[in-house]
């Protein structure tokens, strides 16, 4: 099951992430867990550091947003 959810992606050295869009998730967005989508011609990952609404639940049709912190470049 896809999620559809909407992404504000932030990179280690901002302070605040920039909104992307929405996207579809594979798996279900959890705090602090990985996620992976397709932003352009590539795949982004990352850390979910915020999900709002908090209350969030995957059986709501409410499309939630979620804040991202992008893997680092190794």
């Amino acid at each position: 099951m896809a999620y559809r959810v909407r992404i504000f992606l932030r990179r280690q050295d901002q302070n605040a992430g920039r909104y992307i869009g929405e996207r579809y998730l594979q798996d279900m967005p959890r705090l602090r867990g990985r996620v992976a989508f397709q932003l352009g011609d590539t795949v982004q990952a990352g850390t979910v550091e915020r999900i709002v609404p908090d209350s969030w639940q995957p059986v709501s049709e409410l499309i939630p947003t979620v804040h991202v912190l992008q893997d680092g470049e190794t």
